[in-house]
């Protein structure tokens, strides 16, 4: 037969067989030319979620660095839905491959999915489907996987700049102890900015967000830190600037910070000369210190090796760098608001500032309730007049409810008696502190009033003075 003929038949029967098998069949394979395929991946973690319901025979497992078990499907087992009106068909399929060496003998597992439709929804499997089942199983993989904890090397070691531990922090807004309405403000920006990466990207800026948590030690900032991974189910990287020795160090840092992550600076104005440039200035001026030495220390972190500048610090927050990746989110914290740089507290650096303040009386039933598991008692009227007159934390308050081994009657007589004993001992500060101004104005009257008896006596010896020598000129004349 000639070659033209048996092409043309070739041809013709296909189109005849195909147009007799309604169904197109897209077969997916673990591995293309020796690497792992990525959809392959993707279509076992969307099934995995699928298949307990069908499946008859199942394979159960649990993967590295996830935490949660995790369902397969068996050999040659199916699985039917229906997506927006179509009818798809998953089979999952194993065939034993033999390979012939002069060493051993071995076999080797080819495993692929088979995904079946009809042909005339070929075009709807490939732009709506096959992306929806890639999205589900990011999302899968977020869920289950476990999430880490990250600090910075004080030296590369192995091209690697992080190093990690799980992260498995417990606190979550549940939990948290503050203002209600501004626990219900934070977790509606969080989701807000969490589902606006076109947003982001159609007005021109880096996908992040910047949050300062400033207030007085115990109320809760590393708590809050926790919470907010826990919410977004981010992993943290914990930022020490103590480690970093220069501005291109730390800009390596953040390039190898991957997405989906939580940038945490604690103690800000601790560990890096961040105080106002003007004030700093003022200063500068009245010790001399002006020269260009003068100013490179002070930018210097806590550390003899480290040389950060506060341009470094502000470019790894908003610089060019910055946006390599998307979806972070930055935080620092600080016990002292006031000694920062506005240039650092501007929005677009540190888009919302929040504000943990000590203990209100919301927050103490927070408190109340996770510890003692109470939400009602005879005292807390008693606590709710002392409360608000004296300054705690909400970690001086838990530290208490721990010691109370869960005993609500003896958690709140303890904390009662506690916040009394502070009341009172204000009460002797305030009073001690108006003493002492009120010495201290007596005194200053009392030097103000000898100024003026001085005064007085230097005018009264200056007019005898001038008395005497108008006596002498007379008697001369």
């Amino acid at each position: 037969m000639p070659p033209e003929v048996y092409q043309f038949l070739k041809l013709l029967f296909s189109k005849v067989f195909t147009s007799l098998q309604p169904n197109v069949t897209i077969l997916i394979e673990e591995f293309e030319s020796s690497l792992t395929n990525e959809l392959f991946d993707a279509a076992q973690s969307y099934l995995s979620t699928k298949c307990f319901s069908s499946s008859r025979v199942l394979k159960l497992s649990k993967p590295k660095n996830f935490k949660n078990l995790t369902f397969t499907m068996s050999t040659n087992q199916t699985f039917e839905e229906m997506f927006e009106g179509i009818k798809v068909k998953w089979t999952f399929c194993c065939v034993e491959k033999k390979t012939n060496s002069n060493i051993y003998r071995a076999s080797l597992e080819n495993r692929y999915f088979q995904l079946s439709f009809h042909h005339k929804y070929k075009e709807k499997v490939q732009s709506s489907y096959i992306p929806y089942v890639i999205e589900v199983a990011e999302t899968i993989k977020l869920k289950n996987r476990e999430r880490k904890l990250y600090t910075n090397r004080s030296f590369e070691e192995d091209g690697r700049y992080w190093s990690f531990v799980p992260f498995s922090h417990p606190s979550t807004f549940d939990t948290l102890a503050f203002d209600p309405v501004l626990k219900e403000d934070i977790k509606a920006d969080l989701t807000k900015f969490i589902k606006r990466k076109e947003f982001y990207g159609r007005v021109g800026r880096a996908w992040k967000r910047g949050y300062l948590l400033y207030g007085p030690p115990g109320t809760g900032k590393t708590s809050l830190i926790a919470a907010i991974a826990n919410f977004l189910e981010f992993d943290i990287y914990d930022l020490e600037l103590t480690s970093v020795r220069s501005n291109s160090q730390l800009r390596k840092l953040l390039i190898s910070i991957s997405s989906k992550s939580v940038v945490v600076v604690e103690d800000i104005d601790c560990s890096l000369d961040l105080s106002d440039r003007s004030k700093k200035a003022i200063t500068a001026e009245e010790n001399g210190n002006d020269t260009e030495e003068g100013k490179d220390k002070a930018h210097r972190t806590g550390s003899l090796n480290s040389f950060i500048s506060l341009s470094g610090v502000l470019n790894f927050v908003d610089g060019l760098w910055s946006s390599c990746g998307g979806e972070r989110l930055i935080i620092f914290t600080t016990n002292h608001k006031e000694k920062l740089d506005q240039a650092l507290l501007r929005p677009g650096r540190m888009d919302k500032h929040i504000n943990l303040s000590y203990c209100e009386i919301d927050a103490f039933k927070m408190l109340a309730k996770n510890y003692l598991g109470i939400e009602k008692h005879e005292l807390m009227k008693d606590v709710e007049e002392v409360l608000p007159l004296i300054k705690m934390t909400p970690a001086d308050i838990g530290e208490i409810f721990l010691s109370c081994e869960e005993d609500a009657d003896m958690g709140m007589k303890r904390i009662l008696e506690k916040m009394v004993e502070e009341k009172e001992k204000q009460c002797r500060l305030t009073i001690e502190d108006s003493s002492i101004n009120n010495d201290k104005n007596q005194e200053q009257n009392e030097d103000s009033v000898a100024n003026e008896d001085g005064h007085k006596i230097e005018e009264r010896h200056d007019d005898n003075n001038k008395e005497k020598e108008d006596v002498v000129a007379e008697k001369q004349d």
